[in-house]
């Protein structure tokens, strides 16, 4: 089965189109990914194909995981998404005995919220999280932010504020931008009142990046009030 799943993976491949993105995703000399292949296959393309294979064994996707394409890597994380339901205590032990394959922007931006933070959510505990906030790994440390969408999809805030804060001055930008958005996130679905507090209380540190992702939704009045720093 795993090997009917790469072939029909490599069927995809567009060269142009990999060649364009790798910047995006880290995959050039001196990027986060430097060491990745990317095939250039558009993630619908991915996600259909992982419909097709949402039984494959927990080997092989272990097995997808810990390889250098970044595509086989985003394939068994879908899997390993829809497979949650039916054994959600597996996938996510499977999940996090690979984290460190879960290790760019997309990888984590499109399933942290899904595997661990609904395992956090549905378990009421989020101790997972907390640790993943202080470790070195960037990676790690988004995931921490980012899970916590399962949480204010319900509208529950919980510690999602807290740890965003400990990460508002983290020295990586990718880090600025989860916390912006993640403040975002909390605004226009949880309390933008929060928000709003969090802002004036704490606008000397964050950084423009930061600020940029929190207000983006704002009313237009209400953003150019931020940038100005008119309150």
């Amino acid at each position: 089965m795993r090997d009917d799943l790469i072939r029909e993976i490599n069927a995809h491949i567009d060269g142009d189109r990999a060649e364009r993105t790798q910047h995006y995703f880290g995959i050039c000399k001196g990027g986060y990914a430097e060491k990745d292949t990317l095939l250039g296959i558009p993630n619908p393309t991915l996600r259909a194909i992982a419909a097709k294979y949402s039984k494959l064994p927990r080997a092989d996707i272990e097995s997808l995981l810990q390889s250098r394409v970044h595509e086989f890597r985003f394939v068994a994380l879908c899997i390993l998404q829809k497979q949650y339901k039916k054994n959600p205590r597996e996938t996510v032990e499977v999940y996090l005995n690979n984290l460190d394959h879960v290790n760019n922007w997309d990888l984590v931006d499109c399933f942290a919220s899904h595997i661990i933070g609904r395992w956090c959510l549905e378990n009421q505990d989020e101790t997972i999280l907390i640790k993943l906030n202080q470790k070195s790994s960037l990676w790690r440390r988004r995931i921490s932010l980012v899970a916590y969408q399962a949480f204010y999809r319900r509208g529950i805030l919980s510690n999602g504020l807290e740890l965003i804060d400990k990460r508002i001055e983290d020295p990586e930008d990718l880090m600025h931008k989860a916390c912006g958005w993640m403040l975002r996130e909390i605004y226009s679905k949880v309390d933008k009142h929060v928000i709003e507090s969090y802002l004036i209380d704490n606008y000397d540190r964050l950084s423009r990046t930061t600020l940029r992702y929190a207000i983006e939704h704002m009313p237009e009045d209400e953003r150019q009030k931020y940038l100005k720093r008119d309150f």
